[in-house]
């Protein structure tokens, strides 16, 4: 099973697995369902199995990162309740799954996993397995080694019944050519424009008595918006970069008393040999595994060519590349730091993976990079390390004064030497120039301890390196505008609505009299309206409105053997739309090749239907307890 999956994985059902798995990190928050403990709250019970709070929190927090990073921070505050739930249905889902393949007799090995995660794509460099990049992706999991594997067993076992059903769904061929029937179907249509500007431009009098009856229902949305302005203090680690120009004397004390920052690191070009151990091995396997390394190292140390001795065994290392000792696997680091010239060779190493002997290609020594070299980047680091203290200096300096006077921002300014910026007036809803893009300013501006109660706000952090206190400048009170002033407005608003209502009911009374078996002709013509022939067209045609091209195909058949036609209504962006149609032709594919790709999108649809069927089935028969 778990070679056809790899061979699948590189057909129509691509990324199978690695989805599972990316989703499961994304959403599922697998890393608490193993290291989950005993003592957490339980949210609920599957099959007897316990789903901890904990689990339910990792879960929730990768949901709903995933939903900020795609939707922004508004997106949560609407839907908080329902992220919860649908993390929670995801960690139920995953145990039932896991539950039912067990049950089903289902089973993967850890050498079957081991050899999978070894042909995965995304774990290969040049075609071959990389642990560099294999750790470069746990490091962003979270997850220890054993965690991965053990996550990447759970999605094989839960994934076997899931292709079991995919890879043997058939299609009969009845409905592969029903669909084609369906999909390729084409329609005559005809279709009369029915445009609203025809009643617009009519003459059309409203009453002041609806006028006014409108301003008195609608009052609300006759109101001008609240409006503030603010001052505020910045403090902005740019600002204060830019004050700063530190002596030549100032940097080179600098670079002295941070010389490591400007030395590069001890570098080797190193190559090795490695015996391996499987993970789950006998005492009897890792002893000869032991004994097969130290039998090398004896070699080697004899003189025997490293690439002789290496013919056979796995090599990760390319001596061809520098590498420096952080870039190494930490289980190695300590024996390559002991390599210090070219020629040496490690003792044996044991790794989760093996036993490991390391061999210096060559040997760079560490280089102190002289100042002037650096000198310009000594400046950057300088500068900005000292505004970033100065700036969290001012940050403390101004929360504390602010404070102490809550009624002005003169006292901060006068002590901090920083000048009182003010904007214009802004909504709370609508963004503006510089601070005013951010709606966190925006929002604080009108909260009640800054707009009503008349406070300083507190910090607000614009970015990592700016922030402001703010207080109320100004205040302009939302107000009713008056009749005079928005009359004319509400006049053009009843117009096109009594214009809107006058075209509904002229083009329903027409499809009437069509429906009835007036003349198509005569009375498009009487009413000096057009028909639009595009003929026979498809359901993704181009050649009409989407409103008239879906009401065409909503339509039902109509009766040939009469030659009447069937006539529908639909309102589209200018007006209405009056079809009738008159013919419909089935769908068909004389080419073989489309007809075989046809089949397997059916086929494709029905297994995941049968799939999703098999999905509802174990859940219905899971005993899942809430708590």
């Amino acid at each position: 099973m778990l070679q056809t999956i790899r061979e699948r994985t590189q057909g129509w059902i691509a990324g199978i697995i690695i989805t599972i798995i990316i989703l499961t990190f994304a959403l599922w928050g697998i890393h608490s369902y193993f290291i989950g403990g005993s003592g957490d709250n339980i949210v609920a019970e599957v099959n007897g199995k316990e789903v901890t709070r904990e689990q339910l929190t990792v879960a929730y927090e990768r949901l709903r990162r995933q939903v900020q990073s795609q939707y922004g921070a508004s997106a949560l505050a609407k839907d908080e309740a329902g992220l919860k739930n649908r993390a929670l249905k995801s960690l139920i889902e995953f145990q039932v799954l896991k539950q039912a393949a067990h049950t089903q007799g289902f089973r993967v090995t850890n050498d079957q996993v081991d050899t999978y995660l070894e042909n995965m794509p995304e774990f290969q460099v040049n075609g071959q397995f990389s642990r560099d990049r294999f750790q470069e992706l746990l490091a962003s999991s979270m997850l220890s080694a054993g965690e991965f594997l053990d996550l990447i067993k759970a999605s094989l076992l839960i994934d076997q019944p899931r292709l079991g059903i995919l890879l043997t769904s058939f299609a009969l061929p009845d409905e592969t050519n029903y669909t084609i029937a369906l999909v390729n179907q084409e329609r005559n249509i005809e279709y009369i424009n029915l445009p609203l500007q025809f009643y617009l431009s009519q003459p059309i009098t409203i009453s002041s008595e609806k006028i006014q009856a409108f301003y008195n229902e609608h009052k609300q949305g006759f109101m001008t918006p609240e409006q503030v302005s603010v001052d505020y203090l910045e403090v902005s680690v740019k600002d204060l970069s830019a004050q700063m120009h530190p002596s030549d004397a100032e940097l080179k004390s600098y670079y002295d008393e941070n010389i490591n920052s400007y030395t590069q690191p001890m570098a080797w070009k190193l190559e090795d040999i490695e015996v391996p151990v499987a993970a789950v091995t006998t005492t009897e396997q890792a002893t000869e595994a032991v004994n097969k390394a130290n039998e090398i190292k004896q070699a080697l140390d004899k003189g025997q060519d490293f690439a002789k001795v290496a013919h056979g065994y796995t090599q990760n290392l390319d001596k061809q590349n520098w590498i420096t000792l952080n870039q190494l696997p930490t289980e190695l680091q300590k024996s390559v730091a002991e390599l210090v010239k070219a020629g040496q060779v490690s003792e044996p190493i044991k790794t989760s993976t093996g036993m490991v002997i390391v061999k210096a290609v060559d040997v760079k020594e560490p280089q102190i990079q002289s100042f002037e070299a650096v000198k310009d980047k000594v400046r950057e680091t300088y500068i900005r390390q000292h505004a970033e203290e100065k700036a969290a200096e001012l940050r403390d300096k101004l929360a504390d004064i602010t404070y102490e006077h809550p009624d002005s921002l003169e006292s901060a300014a006068k002590t901090l030497n920083l000048p009182i910026k003010s904007t214009e007036l802004f909504t709370r809803d609508k963004a503006g120039k510089d601070i005013l893009q951010n709606k966190k300013v925006r929002d604080v501006a009108f909260s009640n301890d800054v707009l009503n109660l008349q406070n300083n706000s507190d910090v607000i952090q614009l970015d990592p390196n700016t922030i402001i206190v703010l207080r109320v400048k100004s205040h302009v009170q939302s107000s009713l505008l008056s009749l005079k002033e928005v009359s004319s407005k509400i006049e053009t608003a009843l117009k096109t609505q009594e214009s809107e209502t006058r075209l509904a009911n002229f083009a329903a009374e027409l499809k009437s009299k069509l429906e009835a078996g007036a003349d198509p002709i005569s009375l498009a013509t009487s009413n000096k309206l057009k028909w639009n022939t595009p003929g026979y067209i498809g359901r993704y045609s181009t050649k009409v409105d989407s409103a008239v091209l879906d009401t065409a195909f909503r339509l039902p058949n109509p009766d040939s053997a009469k030659n009447k036609a069937v006539y529908g209504l639909t309102r589209i962006p200018n007006g209405y739309a009056i079809i009738a149609l008159k013919g419909v032709k089935q769908g068909s594919i004389a080419d073989q090749k489309q007809a075989a790709v046809f089949a397997e999108q059916v086929q494709n649809s029905d297994a995941l239907l049968e799939y999703e069927l098999y999905k509802q089935s174990q859940m219905s028969a899971a005993k899942i307890k809430m708590q």
